[in-house]
């Protein structure tokens, strides 16, 4: 009797456990639906804290932290809100909530995402441990609609190392131990396949803000098949896989630098009409420096290499990035400056514009023949005009560069985003929540025009900290 006693207190305790832990995977995501007008689905600025579909701008409401409220249906601050734009500025009278989930991450490359009818995001898991705790270093991707229904976990992670692409109807991710999986988004149960292993990088193309038919292509990296050689391989996935460029083979052995054949890096993806530009790095196998440098090669939707088209931009320096405003013109960053390259006769050159250490390049304007940038240098947002259109090409003319914003931001995940004329941020200088600012009203020297302005909404307990410091909640 004591026995029968003992294992139904036992199977009791058991189902209590079993139950905590599936509250979080019970977790209710219904909510009516919020008043949405797709009549314009256009998607700009896709990836970052805030991104424009249509006349709408979605937003993560501040930065909440891997400990902030996630509860869903709770949640207000790293919330996913939505405003309409009217001349590209937000309407803070129409603003309302979509996810009330804690959007967070670490890695930069995991903001908010928009493809077809859905948000993608990342939220930290509300699962428990057998304390009661939230697991919350473990990630979730999620994804909801735009009207704010139908939201759907998609995979579960034990950290934040792993990023991802929606790449048209499969979500892409590579693994801790190098396999690189593709989900399908149309199965209910988001069936998960390997689709290559033993991958050494995985490179995911921004997402395009204009159509194009190779805008869901993931090129990736692999060894050598034969272990015993020291080149290595680009790949390229796009429902299925082909090898793009083998960094011996593709090559015609009488124009190898090295017959051990070439170690190859993307570095970038840049779409042009209907084809891809692939940028990369090339360095010889051997000691022999004689191929390194910076590369590009222009594929069509055949992803076929052709030696003969490979262009080199760069002799024996790398450049960390690069920004083309056109197939010819480019901007590229490296450690200490911005420097303007183009191709000249056949021949691609290059001149510094704007000297600044560890400078990130936020954006190029090019209007009235005259090329602008946007960039970021210790903390401080300038713009300068570097280039004046002539026939042919582009004269280097440099302006002084002025400051269009100094204000303080939280950059631990997501820096400043740009989408239009608007940069977006998270405040250091009020709890880490979203503000914005039109950089078209800025005045030279004026530091009244770059004070920013309140975009989404306070919590209860943000509202309270402010309040006991004495600092004012209105919009600053």
């Amino acid at each position: 009797m004591k026995k029968k006693l003992l294992t139904t207190i036992v199977c009791v305790i058991m189902c209590a456990v079993m139950m905590v832990a599936l509250v979080a995977c019970n977790e209710n995501y219904k909510q009516d639906a919020v008043s949405t007008d797709l009549s314009d689905k256009t998607v700009t600025s896709n990836g970052g804290l805030a991104v424009k579909v249509g006349k709408y701008l979605y937003f993560i409401n501040g930065y909440a932290g891997i400990d902030g409220v996630n509860a869903f249906g709770e949640a207000v601050k790293g919330a996913v809100m939505r405003v309409e734009l009217v001349n590209g500025l937000p309407n803070r009278d129409t603003l309302t909530t979509i996810v009330p989930k804690n959007v967070y991450n670490t890695n930069a490359k995991s903001g908010l995402v928009v493809v077809g009818d859905y948000i993608y995001y990342t939220s930290p898991s509300v699962d428990k441990d057998n304390t009661g705790s939230a697991k919350t270093s473990e990630m979730w991707i999620m994804r909801t609609k735009l009207d704010g229904t139908g939201t759907q976990v998609i995979a579960e992670f034990e950290d934040y190392t792993t990023t991802y692409r929606v790449a048209g109807d499969k979500l892409v991710y590579l693994d801790a131990e190098k396999s690189l999986h593709a989900i399908d988004l149309t199965n209910k149960k988001f069936k998960d396949t390997v689709i290559a292993e033993e991958v050494t990088a995985v490179t995911y193309a921004n997402y395009a803000d204009n159509a194009n038919a190779l805008q869901n292509v993931v090129f990736y990296t692999k060894a050598a098949e034969n272990k015993n050689e020291t080149h290595n391989e680009i790949w390229a996935y796009n429902g299925e896989n082909k090898k793009v460029i083998d960094g011996r083979y593709s090559y015609k052995a009488e124009n190898l630098a090295h017959q051990a054949g070439y170690t190859l890096a993307i570095l970038d993806i840049v779409f042009t009409g209907n084809d891809i530009m692939l940028l990369y790095t090339k360095s010889d196998s051997g000691s022999n420096t004689t191929s390194k440098g910076d590369y590009f090669i222009t594929l069509n939707s055949s992803l076929a290499f052709d030696e003969a088209k490979e262009v080199r931009m760069t002799a024996g320096r790398n450049y960390t990035a690069y920004k083309f405003f056109d197939g010819q013109h480019a901007l590229a960053t490296d450690s200490d400056s911005i420097d303007y390259v183009w191709n000249e006769n056949g021949t691609w050159v290059r001149e510094e514009v704007i000297k600044a250490s560890s400078a990130t390049l936020l954006d190029v304007e090019v209007a009235n023949g005259v090329v602008s940038v946007y960039y970021i240098a210790s903390n401080v947002t300038y713009k300068i005009n570097v280039l004046s259109a002539v026939a042919g090409g582009y004269d280097v003319a440099i302006s002084s560069a002025k400051t269009v914003f100094n204000g303080k931001y939280h950059s631990e995940w997501l820096s400043i985003d740009k989408v239009g004329s608007v940069i977006y941020f998270f405040n250091s200088d009020v709890l880490n929540n979203v503000y914005y600012l039109d950089l078209n009203a800025v005045i030279d020297r004026s530091a009244n025009s770059m004070i920013a302005s309140q975009l989404g909404k306070f919590n209860a307990e943000d509202n309270y900290a402010m309040l006991k410091a004495g600092t004012t909640t209105e919009e600053k």
